[in-house]
């Protein structure tokens, strides 16, 4: 049985329940697994570049010194998420130019088909690491859409079970 997260908003209502592909993607599984115990609200924003995505950027500055430390390999990565998947992007420190200084990280909730990672710098593969269950999903929709519709928001993740 996958681990479970959710991923709550409050001003759009979004409660969305997220099972860790541990079997494919066992390193970012378990990175967003211990970052939802620190029970987390970090900012984030409808993706500008990447299609039907709520980004959720994560500087080293913002994580958890432990967490901030880490090294994500590809696994299971895409360039092209599909709806309910969660994509764990990750950039060593000095590898992109124009990020904040140490590692960068990026957790994005694909609503929609059609996404892909591809930005003003290039191509970018990212890990496929959560799958939102199938009966939040169509909630998950359309919470992200009041979401691209009213800017920012405050996403915050949690462990369940």
């Amino acid at each position: 049985m996958n681990r479970i997260v959710r991923f709550s908003e409050p001003r759009s209502g979004l409660s969305a329940r997220c099972a860790l592909l541990d079997d494919k993607a066992p390193q970012s599984a378990r990175f967003l697994w211990r970052l939802a115990q620190t029970r987390p609200t970090y900012d984030a924003i409808h993706a500008m570049w990447t299609g039907p995505e709520l980004s959720c950027p994560l500087p080293a500055s913002v994580l958890p010194e432990q967490l901030a430390q880490t090294d994500i390999p590809l696994e299971n990565a895409s360039s092209f998420p599909q709806a309910g998947e969660i994509v764990l992007a990750y950039a060593k420190s000095g590898s992109i130019k124009g990020l904040p200084s140490g590692a960068f990280f990026d957790l994005g909730i694909f609503y929609g088909d059609g996404g892909r990672l591809f930005f003003p710098f290039g191509w970018l593969m990212a890990n496929i690491c959560g799958e939102i269950v199938a009966e939040d999903l169509a909630h998950t929709q359309s919470c992200i859409g009041r979401i691209r519709n009213n800017g920012a928001c405050k996403l915050s993740i949690e462990p369940l079970g």
